[in-house]
């Protein structure tokens, strides 16, 4: 049996690949590592549109109870979506430690914050399912951008899940003690930046660390910083 696993979680409309620049240093740090993919993600946009929060939570929870039949102890790093589904978990189960990677308790913007929940909770849903992704992926490494594997499209009624789930785990951050690092970037055009402090001051962990990233986008674990991620995050979990 491992000491520790390692419950990998990726983002929204993204499969596990993005985070193979962390599974791989993980693996080889001696870590039992389970990445699984979200439901409706990985096959095609229209099965997105008709998943909730719940059915993301429900397809990661095998993965995370079979590592704890593997090992002594869970540690989970989730990136954008993933680190919000990361905090759902630690709110239900006792986890080792926590790495917070770009997670988006909250957004920012007209477009998020006025547009979206309007055409969502209107019949304008029937005219516009879909939002485009007009910048492409929000990587700024172009190496990155080639290598991501995504929908293009996301569905709106989706993005309304991911605002029910912030608010779905905003009352129980202070609930979570488990040692966490937390890791973004003021180039992050899609989580803003102002989500380090938030969680920085509202987690009931007492070992928080914070990584201030300098020339990532959002999708970390693939732009030009991703290995000081690796590094960061198994560091963290080795301690």
């Amino acid at each position: 049996m491992n000491d520790r696993g390692v419950l990998l979680l990726h983002g929204f409309t993204a499969t596990p690949e993005c985070l193979d620049s962390l599974r791989v240093p993980l693996e080889a740090a001696g870590f039992a590592v389970e990445a699984p993919l979200l439901a409706g993600h990985g096959t095609k946009v229209s099965d997105l549109r008709r998943t909730t929060w719940r059915d993301w939570y429900e397809s990661v929870l095998p993965a995370y109870h079979a590592l704890k039949k593997r090992t002594d102890a869970v540690c989970i790093a989730g990136l954008s979506l993933g680190g919000l589904l990361a905090l759902k978990i630690a709110e239900e189960f006792k986890v080792q430690r926590l790495a917070l990677l770009a997670t988006p308790v909250l957004f920012k913007g007209f477009l998020m914050n006025r547009l979206l929940p309007l055409v969502a909770n209107t019949p304008l849903h029937y005219l516009y399912p879909y939002q485009p992704k007009l910048l492409g992926p929000a990587i700024n490494d172009p190496a990155g951008r080639r290598a991501f594997r995504c929908y293009s499209w996301m569905p709106v009624e989706a993005i309304m899940e991911i605002v029910r789930l912030q608010e779905e785990v905003k009352p129980g951050l202070s609930g979570i003690k488990a040692p966490t690092v937390i890791i973004h970037s003021p180039k992050d055009n899609t989580a803003p930046f102002e989500n380090l402090a938030y969680l920085e001051n509202r987690l009931g962990s007492k070992v928080i660390r914070t990584v201030k990233l300098e020339k990532s986008n959002h999708v970390l674990t693939m732009d030009y910083e991703k290995d000081l991620v690796a590094r960061e995050v198994v560091r963290f979990f080795r301690e």
